[in-house]
């Protein structure tokens, strides 16, 4: 989510990870120790050990606010049913801007000469 969220930021509100990242803004609210998890997060999205304290923030504020939990699951699930999310052994593929051209793969195997 943490890579998502900074890609959401990018393209703002408009993109469907964008609201369910929103949710989570707004649930965390601004200077609390959970929204510094996620800003650390988006900061550093290469960095999974703060992937794994957002993943822990989430799940600490989800068993304290039943709502939140359920509000979150919800939005989950309509974004894998309209194909944004994927599950494991799936792809979505997502490019937005602009370029001459783009190549997006899965499952390489042996050397691709470009």
């Amino acid at each position: 989510m943490s890579t998502k969220g900074a890609e959401a930021l990018a393209a703002g509100a408009r993109s469907a990870i964008g609201s369910l990242f929103q949710l989570v803004r707004a649930r965390f609210g601004a200077g609390t120790q959970e929204s510094a998890v996620l800003e650390a997060a988006i900061e550093h999205p290469q960095e999974r050990w703060r992937q794994a304290a957002l993943a822990s923030a989430l799940a600490d504020v989800m068993a304290r606010d039943p709502d939140f939990a359920t509000a979150l699951d919800e939005e989950w699930r309509r974004l894998s049913r309209a194909g944004v999310v994927a599950v494991q052994g799936q792809v979505v593929n997502h490019f937005s801007g602009t370029a001459e051209r783009v190549v997006q793969a899965r499952d390489v195997q042996g050397d691709i000469i470009f």
